[in-house]
């Protein structure tokens, strides 16, 4: 496991090194205002792209007949165009910008997280980390073209974003499909019982797992718009930086842990297999990780951030320090409950991802009245370390429980 986590953990730190440059690059060609404007419209593109699959690509992950597969990703296909179609209405009637851009944005990260799910649950997690790393570089030297070409406009950075995006997860899938041996013909397009059945089935991901990401990716992406309209987008922009860089450490390591700790409970699940001691281990792993990595950002942080992406994005620095213990959170924390996932117990992640949501209303309503969203960003990651603490040791007593029963 621990060989596994590194050789997924190095190609995603390589993934997220070429990211890093291309970022910093396209941070001090376009400015906070710019990037703002690209945040606010990935915001809204996240926000949507939660409910467009319905949550049912964790299926993958308890289906043991693998020729329902491709009627699974139909019936994705299916909610994915219905919910597109309607969030484009909506957004057109309250005066979004952007608005076919955000539905192309939807299909990709619709498209991205279902086929990532299924190379998870099929035991190719290197494919999706290598593909991510081959792909990292193409976006930042795009944007750079356009800003030679049209300069610091926004637009081209959303066009960008958009196109891109839908490329490379149309990509991902035809080689994904020939590599598990899926094929998919017209009339499985219209084997609707099966879609109903299937439905119907997995719709406890609906109802709690896709609900509570809504409520948990409001919660976290909610903050970028609420900040553009009362403070102006340069200090959305710095929030979402201070977002991303954040969550590198999520992307590069936790993230390959929390696929490869998903993939081996539920292999040990299936095998009636303890999990309590490799869960241990990975709390250890995760622990050490924080308390090496967040005490040297808070040392070197601050040059590092003036040197990456200059003078101008010093107060990313500070709303950093605010959302540590969100970050550790995060960092630490995540992992563990993905196990309410495995044990489809997701009305405990609805119930998580609920009071999140509660968290980033009350915190940034609070920065709003004040008029001081330093205010709001501390408030908001002190209560959410508290919760995800709490719920961290609820899924512990579950895995606790599994041992006994199977011991």
């Amino acid at each position: 496991m621990i060989r596994k986590i590194s050789s997924v953990t190095l190609i995603n730190l390589l993934s997220q090194v070429v990211s890093i440059i291309g970022f910093t690059l396209i941070s001090r060609l376009y400015g906070p205002e710019s990037l703002g404007g690209l945040f606010v419209f990935l915001s809204y593109s996240s926000i949507v792209s939660v409910i467009s699959s319905g949550y049912l690509e964790q299926s993958f992950f308890i289906l043991r007949q693998q020729n329902l597969f491709k009627h699974v990703l139909i019936l994705i296909f299916y909610l994915t165009t219905f919910i597109s179609l309607i969030s484009g209405l909506i957004f057109f009637f309250i005066g979004v910008s952007y608005i076919m851009f955000i539905i192309c944005n939807v299909f990709s990260e619709s498209i991205l997280k279902t086929i990532s799910s299924l190379n998870i649950s099929t035991n190719r997690i290197l494919f999706i980390s290598i593909s991510k790393f081959l792909f990292s570089p193409i976006i930042p030297l795009f944007y750079y073209l356009s800003f030679q070409t049209y300069g610091n406009d926004e637009f081209y950075l959303i066009f960008i974003s958009s196109i891109l995006n839908i490329l490379f997860a149309s990509i991902i899938t035809v080689i994904t499909l020939r590599k598990l041996n899926i094929s998919m013909f017209v009339r499985d397009f219209f084997r609707f019982k099966i879609l109903i059945l299937l439905f119907r089935r997995f719709f406890k991901f609906t109802k709690f797992s896709m609900t509570g990401e809504l409520m948990r990716t409001i919660a976290f992406k909610g903050p970028t718009i609420v900040l553009e309209r009362f403070f102006g987008k340069d200090i959305a922009g710095f929030y979402g930086i201070a977002n991303r860089i954040l969550l590198l450490p999520t992307m590069v390591f936790m993230g390959s842990v929390t696929q490869i700790y998903i993939e081996k409970v539920s292999n040990s699940i299936k095998k009636q297999l303890g999990i309590l001691t490799f869960t241990k281990s990975i709390l250890k792993i995760l622990s050490i990780t924080s308390l090496i990595g967040f005490p040297l950002f808070i040392v070197f942080g601050k040059n590092l951030i003036v040197i990456l992406i200059g003078d101008d994005f010093k107060q990313v620095y500070f709303m950093i320090i605010l959302l540590l213990p969100y970050a550790i959170s995060l960092v630490t924390l995540s992992p563990l409950l993905s196990i309410f996932t495995v044990f489809e117990k997701q009305e405990k992640l609805f119930k998580l991802k609920f009071l999140v949501l509660i968290s980033s209303i009350f915190s940034f309503t609070i920065s709003v009245i004040f008029n001081n969203f330093n205010l709001g960003l501390l408030i908001f990651s002190v209560t959410t370390f508290i919760i995800y603490s709490s719920f961290s040791y609820m899924s512990l007593k579950v895995i606790k429980s599994y041992d006994k029963k199977n011991s």
